[in-house]
C-alpha cells in the first residue's frame, strides 16, 4: 500500500522537474552578434571606390597597412547553466591558407544572464600569440567567424569577403 501512495507524488515531482527544465530551455537565449570594421590612413579613398562598384553582397575593402577588427557582442539570458562559448575568427586567402586568426571565450557565471563585447584584431601573419604582423598582401580573402559551445562542433555565425587593394 505505501508504495502506491509514494508513486503518485514521485511521478508528479518528476513531471514538475521536467516541465521546469523544458520551460527554462525554451526561455534560454544565447545571442551573439558580429560586426566587422576596417580602418587605415588611406581608407576613405578606397571606400569611395568600393561604393561605386558595390554589389548586394557587402565586401570589406582594406589597404595593405589597414587593420581588420571583428567585434563580438553577446547577450545570454535565463540560465540555469551556460556552457563556455569559444568564438574564433579566421581569414583565409583564395587558396584556403589561413593568414590571420584570433579567438576568445565567453564564460557566463550568472544563471540569470550576462552580456558584453570584445574585439578580435585580425592582423596579417598572426595566427598564434607571438607571431609578427606584416602588411596585408593585396588580394581576395574570406573572413569567417565560428562559435562553439563546450563539447559541441563549431558553427559558422558570420562571414564576409575581404579585398585588399593598394590605395
Amino acid at each position: 500500500m505505501s508504495v502506491k501512495r509514494l508513486g503518485l507524488p514521485i511521478a508528479l515531482l518528476v513531471v514538475a522537474v521536467l516541465s521546469l527544465e523544458i520551460g527554462l530551455t525554451a526561455l534560454r537565449q544565447r545571442q551573439i552578434d558580429v560586426t566587422f570594421t576596417v580602418h587605415s590612413a588611406a581608407q576613405a579613398a578606397v571606400d569611395s571606390e568600393a561604393a561605386e562598384g558595390a554589389a548586394d553582397d557587402p565586401v570589406l575593402v582594406l589597404t595593405p597597412d589597414g587593420e581588420l577588427t571583428v567585434t563580438v557582442a553577446w547577450s545570454y539570458q535565463i540560465g540555469p547553466r551556460f556552457p563556455t562559448t569559444t568564438v574564433h575568427a579566421r581569414v583565409q586567402d583564395e587558396r584556403g591558407q589561413t593568414v590571420a586568426e584570433d579567438s576568445m571565450s565567453i564564460t557566463c557565471q550568472n544563471a540569470l544572464g550576462c552580456s558584453g563585447s570584445q574585439e578580435l584584431a585580425l592582423r596579417y601573419g598572426v595566427r598564434a600569440k607571438g607571431d609578427q604582423a606584416s602588411e596585408w598582401a593585396p588580394g581576395r580573402y574570406v573572413v569567417r567567424v565560428m562559435r562553439a559551445y563546450s563539447g559541441q562542433e563549431p558553427v559558422e555565425i558570420s562571414s564576409r569577403r575581404l579585398t585588399v587593394v593598394n590605395p
